[in-house]
């Protein structure tokens, strides 16, 4: 559900896309402010800079936050530091993430206690061009959701989630929240685009767990015809992002009218020369197949974060 605004910020996964810091701040410190008030535990895990400014906020509104910092009511945690504990670079351990995460949530609510948490892991890790770890994480924080009762407030500055080629990624973002606050017109044309998105670790076993979930996504929006060239698409792009690039990937599927795109985002970069010199089509023969597929194929690069290949199938 895309709205504007909310009053109530006690359950589910809520993300703001702000504008200007104060936007952030006063709402952040409402929502952190209800858990305080309700005997419950806030826990905030973002940069020293918002810290300071919500912890401000909220002793001005007469929350003593010294004090519930000492009775372990308010905990805060830098962004940074946190992602440490369970990322080797770009790279999301899932166990460390249930340990150092899962366990935060499970003590604050051991007693029965209701639990607010506000983070921006996922913010930096997209800031910083790491966008496909960023969504790993948004998938961990709502899985992890369905399994332990607590509340999650995201914050992302609206400009950093709307560049041009990550329209897609910033669409399944939204789908991963049950509210989106402060959405323009751009967030909302993205939500609404029928989709489905998941973050592959590297596995020899990946392209067939990609494959299988192609098909079943395809399955579910409708577009069940589209499964055979696009169950083999996704297992050459996700081969070739484990065989090639030697690493995790995400496979992103996107269905605009009667096209169907198709893309899957590793951690290599493009090597000097460009995308067709760094990815031939051999007829017959991996992209080749892919080339004799789609309607249009292509690779966009992303920087130090990897690439992305891309692949429209037509109905």
């Amino acid at each position: 559900m895309v709205v504007a605004e909310t009053e109530h910020l006690n359950v589910g996964h809520v993300v703001q896309f702000y504008g200007r810091e104060e936007e952030l701040v006063d709402r952040v410190a409402d929502y952190l402010r209800g858990a305080l008030d309700g005997g419950g535990v806030a826990i905030v895990i973002a940069t020293a800079a918002h810290r300071r400014a919500f912890e401000a906020r909220l002793t001005a509104a007469g929350v003593g936050v010294a004090a519930a910092i000492l009775n372990g009511t308010y905990l805060a945690l830098d962004a940074s530091e946190t992602m440490g504990a369970f990322m080797t670079g770009a790279r999301v351990d899932a166990d460390g993430f249930e340990r150092v995460i899962g366990g935060l949530i499970a003590h604050a609510g051991a007693a029965g206690r209701p639990v607010r948490a506000y983070g921006e892991m996922v913010a930096l890790l997209w800031d910083a061009g790491f966008v496909d770890a960023a969504v790993q994480i948004e998938q961990m924080w709502d899985s992890l959701g369905r399994r332990r009762p607590f509340s999650l407030f995201c914050g992302y500055p609206v400009g950093s989630v709307t560049r041009d080629g990550q329209l897609d990624a910033f669409a399944e973002v939204c789908r991963l929240h049950h509210e989106v606050i402060g959405a323009s017109q751009a967030a909302v044309a993205a939500a609404s685009v029928p989709g489905a998105m998941r973050a592959f670790a590297f596995s020899p076993d990946a392209p067939a767990a990609a494959r299988h979930f192609s098909v079943d996504a395809l399955r579910r929006l409708g577009a069940g015809d589209l499964s055979d060239a696009a169950a083999l698409v996704v297992t050459e792009l996700a081969a070739n992002a484990v065989l090639h690039a030697h690493s995790g990937f995400t496979v992103d599927l996107s269905l605009h009218r009667d096209v169907l795109r198709i893309s899957v985002r590793d951690a290599s970069p493009l090597p000097a020369g460009g995308a067709g010199a760094a990815l031939p089509a051999t007829p017959l023969h991996g992209l080749g197949v892919v080339h004799a597929l789609a309607s249009r194929w292509g690779v966009r690069p992303l920087g130090h974060a990897g690439k992305s290949v891309w692949v429209d199938l037509r109905r």
